[in-house]
Formats: structure tokens, C-alpha cells, sequence
């Protein structure tokens, strides 16, 4: 390939001062239009191409500078590092509860590896709390989960994406005999008491603990 395409040159010089030497220049001109066109050279070209813009894009992505800040979220996590024993059961949203695990360690009983049968119906126990229960019985479903804290969040509630699409109107579909009722979360946005006591809350979030004596209903 190198020779040929050095020879290629070299008559392409002759054809250039002498109009009579293009035949030769022709026939080799093709003979490297065959070799142009194999497989090999021509996956080479294909690869160079793309490497091209493949590099373009490797550096606008290095020259991105920024961090994540989630500054609600740092505050929670920082007051569970501080003021919860280090064996406290946490519960709520699969996705926070993968963050309080990850980063305060404590034990939860929820997280987003959903694949598991046993975990669907612990989270399904733990989601009641969005649902239009009792107090008395969410209640009943944390405690019989062991939890002590659960981080109650006001978006899963009231967060519609399209009509239907609700936790609580989720809700509605599994649990048909308290539709019409008010959600057990917007209580609880309110007040948690008798049931549950508030013992931290920001814009965002609010940690309510599972008190472990029993409650009458009022």
C-alpha cells in the first residue's frame, strides 16, 4: 500500500510536467481505487471519521465545571448523622432512603432495588403513609416494620404529573373503600401528632418518629 501510493505520487509529479505520462498515472490510479475500497481501509476511514467528533465531544464534556447541590437534602442527612442513634430504622421514598443508607448508614427497611418481591411489599407498607389510611393503621404498617423515623416528603404527595397519576390517587385503585377521604400525607404536612411527632423539617422534607406507645384514635 505504501509503495503503491508512493509511485502514485511520484507519476502524478510526471503527469503534472509532462501531459503524455498520464498513462501511466491512469492505470495506477485505479489500481489504488481498488485498494482505497477494501474492507479494511474502508472500516479505518469509517473509525477516523468518528474519532473526529468522538474526541470534540470528550472535550466539552471535560471542560464542564460544576457540582451536584441538593442543599434540603444535605440538611437532613446531616441532622440524622447528628441526632439519631446509629441502629434508628428509617423509611420513605426508595430514592431518599438510598441516601440516608449511603451516607448516615443507618438501617433502612426500603430502597430502590425493587426487583425483590419481599422489598415491593415493605414498600408498599411504607407507601401507605400517601394513601388515605388511618393514622392508627400506617401506623400499625410502620411499627410492624420496625420503624422508628420515617422522612415524609409533601412532592410524593401532591405531585400530579397527569389526572390519576397521584400517590393517593394511586392509592385509590388498591384501597377503594377510603377514596374521598383526605390523603393521610397532607395530614401530616399539618400536623403529625397524636400519632407521630415532628422532629425535623426544611422545604423539602419532614422526619417524623414512630412513637412506639399505642395511640387511641379521638
Amino acid at each position: 500500500m505504501v509503495y503503491h501510493s508512493l509511485q502514485l505520487l511520484a507519476f502524478a509529479v510526471l503527469a503534472v510536467l509532462i501531459m503524455r505520462l498520464k498513462l501511466f498515472l491512469t492505470p495506477h490510479m485505479c489500481i489504488m481505487a481498488s485498494l482505497i475500497c477494501s474492507k479494511q481501509v474502508a472500516v479505518f476511514a469509517v473509525m477516523a471519521i468518528m474519532a473526529v467528533q468522538g474526541v470534540a465531544n470528550m472535550q466539552a464534556q471535560w471542560a464542564i465545571i460544576g457540582e451536584f447541590s441538593n442543599m434540603p437534602q444535605e440538611e437532613l442527612l446531616d441532622w440524622i448523622q447528628e441526632n439519631t442513634p446509629p441502629d434508628s430504622v428509617f423509611s420513605g421514598a426508595m430514592p431518599t432512603m438510598a441516601s440516608v443508607k449511603l451516607s448516615t448508614g443507618r438501617p433502612i427497611v426500603n430502597h430502590p432495588h425493587y426487583e425483590d418481591a419481599g422489598l415491593r411489599e415493605r414498600t408498599k407498607l411504607v407507601y401507605s403513609m400517601y394513601s388515605r389510611m388511618s393514622a392508627d393503621t400506617v401506623k400499625g404498617n410502620l411499627m410492624t416494620l420496625g420503624v422508628d423515623f420515617f422522612v415524609l416528603e409533601d412532592s410524593w404527595c401532591t405531585r400530579r404529573t397527569r389526572p390519576g397519576c397521584s400517590m393517593p390517587d394511586i392509592w385509590d385503585i388498591e384501597d377503594s373503600q377510603n377514596v374521598g377521604k383526605v390523603p393521610l400525607c397532607t395530614h401530616m404536612s399539618r400536623s403529625s401528632r397524636p400519632h407521630f411527632t415532628t422532629v425535623f423539617s426544611n422545604d423539602i422534607y419532614k422526619v417524623i418518629k414512630v412513637s412506639k406507645r399505642s395511640q387511641i384514635t379521638p
